[in-house]
C-alpha cells in the first residue's frame, strides 16, 4: 500500500499529465484550423499574382480543397472560380469556361462527405459544361450530356454515416473528458479519464476513416 506521502504527490503529476493531454488536444485543434485557414489564403493569393488564367484556377481549386466550415477564403475561391468561368463564357472563350467549370465542379465533388458544402452551384455548373461540351452537336446529345453530370456518384452511405458517427463521437467524449474526467483544479478522476480518451482517440479513428472512405 503506497504511503501517505506518494500519494500526496501523485495528484500533482496526474494534474501535470492531464494539463499537458487538454494542452495537446487544444493545440492540434489550433494547428489543424490555423493551416486549412493559411492554406486556403496563401492559394487565393497565388491566384491573384498567377501569371496566366490556367495558373490562376488552379490555384483557385486548390483554395477550395482546404474547405473547413466557416472558412471564408474557401467561399471566395469558390465565388471566384465561379465568376472567372462566367466571365470566360460570355466572352466566346469555350475552352477556359468548360476548363473553369469542370475544375469547379471537381472541387466541390471532392468536398462531399456527410455534407454537400456549394452542393447549390452543382446544377448550374453541370448545366453549362454540358451545353458548352455539346455545343456543335445536337441538342439530344446534350440533354445526355447534362443527365450524366448530374448524377455524379454519391458518397457511399455507410462509409458517410460512419465518419458522422466517428465525430459526434469524437466530440461528445471530449466534452465528457473535459467535465467528468477532470477535475476543477485539473487533475484527473483516473476511473473516467483515461477511458473517455480512448473513447475520443476512437471517435477520430472513425472519423478519419469514414471520411476518408466516403
Amino acid at each position: 500500500m503506497p504511503a501517505r506521502g506518494d500519494m500526496g504527490r501523485s495528484a500533482p503529476a496526474r494534474g501535470r499529465v492531464s494539463r499537458l493531454v487538454v494542452a495537446g488536444v487544444l493545440l492540434l485543434c489550433a494547428a489543424v484550423t490555423a493551416r486549412m485557414l493559411l492554406g486556403a489564403r496563401t492559394e487565393l493569393r497565388m491566384a491573384d499574382r498567377a501569371a496566366d488564367t490556367d495558373a490562376r484556377v488552379r490555384h483557385l481549386r486548390r483554395a477550395m480543397a482546404y474547405y473547413l466550415p466557416g472558412n471564408p477564403w474557401v467561399g471566395r475561391a469558390h465565388d471566384r472560380l465561379l465568376a472567372l468561368a462566367r466571365r470566360a463564357e460570355r466572352a466566346g472563350d469555350r475552352a477556359l469556361a468548360l476548363h473553369a467549370y469542370r475544375e469547379l465542379r471537381g472541387a466541390i465533388l471532392a468536398l462531399r462527405g456527410a455534407t454537400s458544402p456549394y452542393g447549390d452551384t452543382l446544377p448550374a455548373v453541370n448545366t453549362a459544361i454540358a451545353i458548352l461540351s455539346a455545343k456543335d452537336h445536337r441538342a439530344r446529345e446534350a440533354a445526355a450530356a447534362l443527365s450524366r453530370l448530374g448524377a455524379p456518384p454519391d458518397p457511399h452511405p455507410a462509409w458517410a454515416a460512419l465518419g458522422l458517427a466517428g465525430f459526434l463521437l469524437w466530440v461528445g467524449a471530449a466534452l465528457s473528458l473535459l467535465f467528468q474526467g477532470l477535475r476543477p483544479d485539473l487533475t484527473t478522476v483516473p476511473r473516467r479519464f483515461w477511458p473517455l480518451l480512448g473513447v475520443v482517440a476512437l471517435g477520430l479513428g472513425l472519423f478519419a476513416a469514414g471520411m476518408g472512405m466516403a
